[in-house]
């Protein structure tokens, strides 16, 4: 069954394509229309169609874009461009978009029929094979939940040998050996509160499976997944570092937008260090879980680095500690009041069974501040008030141990209100960054990644940083920018539209025109007119 949705700024050739359709022996049903991509985006999230055939113009709307956002969004769907004979070089690069095909107006009705009878004979066929292949795997992927402990178990005992690790692990189908590793982690659940995108494994199993289609030909893979999350290694042929881990961004960011525009459900991915022995792949899997956390500070729906939100170098390991401390340095550089509070009552549990050794139990309060201390220090410049010898002073001057949690509490108190003050300047800094950055290079072919790219934050990172402080987006802040600069540029009489567009940064006059209008109500003839009579 072909289930569709149309898309054409005009309603007559919808008319047309219904009609036609309609006369076709072929299983379908036409789940909806839109005359532009924000119609047709809306309706697709609502219907989930498996055949899209749209215009390659729409006035403002552009079906190629329409068409790279659902290459992401909506992968296993075909695609179909309708064009003008004018359009027709312009429609043949959308073969670049996944696109199935692309058919000339006006459009022929042996022409369609021929091209939806190819497309419903090979979903079927998809169909088939996903059943087929789904059954023959289903007790292996039910498995999988119990192998991530196994897997790294091979790792472990067999570092000596990478060859008894390969074998062993091609025994089972796997094949992970390579020059670099990088985990990404996909948590969907909030804390404790089990807001998970799916209950059952088998639905799971489906998403983790769906999820592989991001990863490319150069990366070798295999996931582990539970009811709430799905662990994804990824093993490069590449021994530089950054392109693997640009590489694998790019991966992560196609996986976001496809959880976003498919399920309502919050979620966080969080991606490691790539790395260069097969040694530190578990520690990478504990980096990309520990960046996940950051969503009760970033938000979620977002990819989190750990290079964003915590310092860490190729194949660190993390100091043997106890998994208290840990936690506790964790929700501490989250900023976390509920969570260090917690996590503090249950250190002082711990610190209780020690039978009312006062001396012993203050130690251990004074060994829990040197490491806190030591760790911040590593990542934040934190005040003299804050790190200074004072609380050492007041921990051993106590004689009751509640006493000693109380000031330890208004410590860690002082510590978060002081991150989150310094988060908050580090953050204005990388955002007037950026502005400069965009202000000196608005003429030139800019985008999202190459500003963070300038200055050392992921794109995603900053697009989110952005937005929660300047409360809207880094794209329309450089249309202001270029949109003033085009202003200036206008009140030369002397230059064509075209130039001007060309001036601030835009090689389609057409699209400068429809952004210019739309920031100033007027045409930029219009706007030059108007200035030439003021």
């Amino acid at each position: 069954m072909l289930y569709i949705v149309l898309v054409d700024d005009e309603q007559l050739v919808i008319h047309h394509l219904v009609k036609l359709i309609s006369t076709f022996d072929i299983p379908h049903k036409i789940v909806g229309t839109a005359n532009n991509n924000q119609q047709a985006l809306r309706i697709i999230r609502e219907t989930h169609p498996n055949l899209i055939i749209t215009d390659i113009r729409m006035g403002a709307s552009n079906g190629l874009d329409l068409c790279d956002t659902l290459r992401v969004t909506m992968p296993h769907a075909k695609l179909i461009i309708l064009s003008g004979f004018d359009d027709f070089g312009y429609a043949q690069k959308a073969l670049r978009y996944n696109v199935f095909n692309y058919l000339l107006k006006p459009v022929n009705e042996k022409e369609l029929y021929e091209q939806l009878s190819q497309i419903h004979g090979i979903l079927r066929e998809e169909k088939e094979a996903e059943a087929q292949d789904f059954l023959l795997k289903k007790q292996l992927l039910e498995c999988l939940p119990l192998m991530q402990e196994w897997f790294f178990k091979i790792i472990r005992e067999n570092l000596e040998d990478l060859e008894i690790i390969d074998s062993t692990f091609r025994l089972f189908g796997i094949d992970i050996l390579n020059r670099s590793y990088q985990a990404l982690y996909i948590d969907f659940s909030q804390d404790n509160d089990a807001q998970e995108i799916e209950k059952d494994f088998i639905n799971v199993s489906k998403l983790a499976q769906t999820l592989m289609l991001f990863t490319v030909d150069s990366f070798k893979t295999i996931y582990f997944y539970d009811t709430g999350s799905i662990t994804i290694l990824l093993s490069s042929d590449h021994s530089d570092i950054e392109t693997v881990q640009k590489e694998v961004y790019r991966i992560a960011d196609r996986i976001r937008q496809y959880l976003d525009f498919n399920y309502e459900q919050p979620f966080s991915i969080g991606l490691s260090t790539a790395v260069q022995e097969i040694a530190y792949l578990r520690q990478s899997v504990k980096d990309a879980i520990s960046a996940s956390k950051y969503s009760f500070y970033i938000g979620f729906n977002e990819i989190i680095c750990i290079t964003d939100v915590e310092l860490r170098s190729t194949g660190e390991s993390l100091p043997n500690f106890k998994y208290i401390q840990e936690d506790l340095l964790k929700y501490l550089k989250l900023c976390d009041i509920p969570h260090t509070e917690q996590y503090l009552n249950i250190f002082y549990l711990n610190v209780l069974q020690l039978h009312g050794d006062r001396s012993l139990a203050t130690n251990k309060f004074l060994e829990l501040y040197y490491y806190l201390s030591n760790a911040l220090n590593q990542e934040f410049t934190l005040s003299e008030a804050v790190l200074s010898d004072e609380i050492i002073r007041r921990l051993t001057g106590c004689t009751n141990l509640e006493d000693i949690k109380g000031i330890f509490s208004d410590y860690l108190r002082e510590v978060i209100q002081e991150i989150g003050h310094l988060r908050t300047n580090k953050s204005q800094k990388f955002i007037e960054k950026a502005k400069e950055y965009i202000r000196q290079n608005y003429a030139h072919d800019i985008s999202l990644e190459s500003i963070a790219d300038e200055i050392g934050l992921s794109a995603c990172y900053l697009s989110t940083l952005y937005k929660n402080i300047e409360k809207t987006s880094i794209k329309e802040y450089l249309i202001d920018v270029r949109i003033d600069a085009s202003k200036k540029y206008l009140q030369d009489i002397n230059l064509k539209i075209y130039e001007v567009a060309a001036n601030v940064g835009y090689t389609d006059s057409r699209y400068f025109s429809q952004l210019f209008r739309k920031k100033t109500g007027y045409t930029p003839g219009q706007y030059r007119e108007f200035i030439q009579e003021t």
